[in-house]
């Protein structure tokens, strides 16, 4: 990812029986890669397909998984006056996210429609930036949420506590599951995502609404400070391994 892709690299690729990508791989070394016929892992084909915080909502939405209510505005201008457009509404309090932040860097709450206009210079430094669409989505007060860590076969959840973010990187800090049952809905649920995502690495957040997880989002490069470096290694390889397994 680091060298050029010059006639040496195309030649290894000619006779590349399958290839292993970093999380960080760009979608067109990705679909080089896969369109030529190439087995490849880690399986990111949705991921690209749907990319950003809105492209997620929108595979949700396809795939029919349960997610928070959301409103997705494209660009800014759906804002301003315009005769030929519907209006947004929005309840107070809102979560508002970057179509293109990480481990919560661009997630906010507003409790108020003062709140909203306050933040509204925000989102036109983001527009300004090239960085297009946000993200509305209803605010789920609850004290926990949950993480499952998919690697290969494997699945590890965590809860996590904390403030409004409970990411491990702002505001939060593991918990045993809180209520009975929780953590084996969030495996159901994970389950079922593989299986109609074929994701082999990637961690998901989840929300809770009644007791019922719902998909938060998706992330392909996330922290490990729950698992623990060394536990992650060992588990990717273990996955690597069965991969090429299969495919060689």
């Amino acid at each position: 990812m680091f060298e050029p892709l010059d006639k040496d690299f195309f030649d290894l690729l000619s006779k590349a029986k399958a290839v292993i990508f970093p999380p960080t791989v760009t979608s067109d070394l990705y679909f080089l890669v896969k369109n030529s016929g190439v087995p490849v892992f880690p399986e990111y084909t949705l991921r690209f397909q749907y990319p950003g915080k809105i492209g997620q909502i929108f595979m949700c939405k396809n795939l029919r998984l349960p997610h928070p209510e959301s409103v997705v505005l494209p660009r800014l201008c759906g804002l301003e006056e315009n005769p030929y457009r519907k209006g947004i509404k929005l309840s107070f309090p809102v979560v508002v996210k970057g179509n293109w932040g990480d481990e919560g860097t661009e997630v906010f709450l507003l409790k108020t429609k003062e709140d909203f206009y306050n933040f509204l210079p925000t989102l036109k430094t983001w527009e300004r930036s090239g960085r297009y669409g946000v993200v509305f989505q209803e605010y789920i007060p609850e004290e926990f949420d949950a993480r499952s860590v998919v690697i290969g076969d494997t699945i590890l959840v965590f809860f996590r506590a904390g403030g409004f973010k409970k990411n491990l990187v702002q505001e939060g800090t593991i918990i045993p599951p809180p209520q009975r049952g929780l953590k084996r809905r969030v495996v159901e649920l994970t389950k079922r995502i593989i299986a109609k995502t074929r994701f082999n690495l990637v961690a998901i957040d989840f929300l809770f609404k009644d007791k019922k997880p719902l998909v938060n989002e998706f992330n392909f490069t996330f922290g490990r400070r729950a698992l623990g470096e060394k536990r992650y290694e060992t588990l990717l390889k273990k996955a690597i391994k069965k991969f090429l397994e299969e495919v060689l």
